[in-house]
């Protein structure tokens, strides 16, 4: 790593006083896989949780994603980051029955197994809660457990492309387009944590939970809520967005004399001062451009006008009118600049992992950032402490090893 990409990481990013580890204590027994529940254990993991990662003994398929850095694939190496890895073969019996003494052990488990797969295999909810009554199961699933949406798999695209939203995105005329960040996995992992935490809360104040399930389409609509209630009640779809939003104009890309700008002018007092940066007055007296409904239901001709007055100065120079005028404005910018600007190094918003700089969670906690609690776990790294930790001796553990139950990354990087 040079020094310009690290730029973006301040020196103290991560130093902080007391570590902000609330979840202490509680464990989590991790059977997730690809992006959206690993996210999800991360974020409590970095509370504090001991999250134990199960994973099969070819591994994560996120292990192989690319980008790599340091033979290591970055969507894996940030997702799975503060826990710690064991391998089972759940195709095999002593490895099933280590995987209930683990849940058994545990106050939270979390699998995104197709339903049906963990009862069939042994590690449902039921054989779970004979062993552990008190535990939160929680499934993920694609499209629910019910008869139509469990013979459904889905991944992130998928269900942007079921949910309507990939009609939403992009521009007139083009073809559907996904949302480029992973905006179902990443939300999905947000509310599995959060709904996590609540059932430890209601657990705390006597009011336990048994079991909680989210779908990947469940964060979908809920991405869409206004759209989804107006397209349910008219059958009318929405119009594509491009880089703006129905509901207000101008609150989009505009080109200037030498590149683009982001424009956010939302209410009638943002709206006048547009106009007034623009030395547009004949706008602001325009009918067709009267009211904010006025200027939705006519922006292709807003747009016109507005990018025909920009053109005459370049973006920079429009960002400081605007923003001296206080019109929310900034330049469309790529990701390779954004992470190596001045806003990411004021906000620490990366913190070293191993080595790798990861961006931190968006809390700022008593005015510091939560720090990385560990690497994302080599492919059974802390099989063998997991084991003894639930009361495998060593004969125990080297007998699963040997009939390959289980793998732990020692053995494997000795073999």
């Amino acid at each position: 790593m040079d020094a310009e990409q690290g730029s973006a990481m301040p020196e103290d990013a991560g130093a902080a006083g007391a570590p902000f580890l609330p979840l202490a204590g509680v464990r989590i027994v991790d059977f997730s896989t690809n992006i959206a529940g690993p996210y999800a254990t991360m974020i409590l993991a970095q509370l504090g949780a001991d999250v134990i990662k199960v994973e099969a003994p070819q591994g994560d398929d996120a292990r192989y994603w690319p980008p790599a850095i340091d033979d290591g694939s970055v969507v894996h190496r940030h997702v799975n980051a503060g826990k710690r890895g064991i391998v089972l073969d759940l195709r095999q019996e002593q490895a099933r029955a280590v995987a209930l003494r683990l849940a058994q052990r545990s106050d939270v488990l979390l699998q995104s197994m197709r339903p049906g797969v963990a009862d069939r295999i042994g590690i449902g909810e039921a054989a779970v809660r004979e062993l552990s009554p008190g535990i939160l199961y929680y499934n993920l699933n694609a499209f629910g457990a019910g008869p139509v949406g469990r013979v459904m798999p889905g991944y992130d695209p998928l269900v942007q492309a079921f949910s309507g939203i990939m009609r939403m995105t992009g521009h007139d005329g083009t073809p559907p387009a996904r949302c480029a960040p992973s905006v179902i996995d990443l939300g999905t992992g947000q509310w599995i944590a959060m709904a996590v935490l609540a059932a430890l809360l209601a657990k705390q104040r006597g009011q336990p939970v048994r079991s909680i399930e989210t779908a990947l389409v469940d964060t979908a609509f809920s991405l869409v809520p206004y759209q989804a209630t107006t397209a349910l009640t008219t059958g009318a779809r929405p119009r594509r967005a491009g880089s703006g939003n129905p509901i207000a104009s101008p609150y989009q890309v505009y080109s200037t004399g030498d590149g683009e700008i982001m424009l956010a002018a939302p209410n009638q007092r943002l709206w006048e001062r547009v106009t007034e940066v623009l030395g547009a007055p004949e706008l602001l007296a325009d009918a067709r451009f009267r009211t904010v409904t006025d200027r939705c239901g006519n922006n292709a001709l807003l747009e016109a006008a507005i990018t025909a007055r920009l053109a005459a100065a370049d973006a920079e120079t429009w960002v400081e009118r605007f923003r001296s005028a206080g019109v929310p404005v900034t330049r469309v910018a790529g990701i390779e600049e954004s992470v190596r600007g001045e806003t990411a190094r004021e906000r620490g918003t990366f913190i070293d992992s191993a080595g790798l700089p990861l961006v931190r969670l968006p809390w700022m906690v008593d005015g510091a950032p939560i720090p990385w609690a560990c690497a994302a776990p080599h492919l059974g790294e802390h099989t063998a402490d997991v084991l003894h930790e639930l009361g495998y001796d060593a004969d125990d553990v080297s007998r699963l090893l040997h009939s390959g139950a289980v793998a732990s990354y020692e053995a494997a990087a000795a073999s």
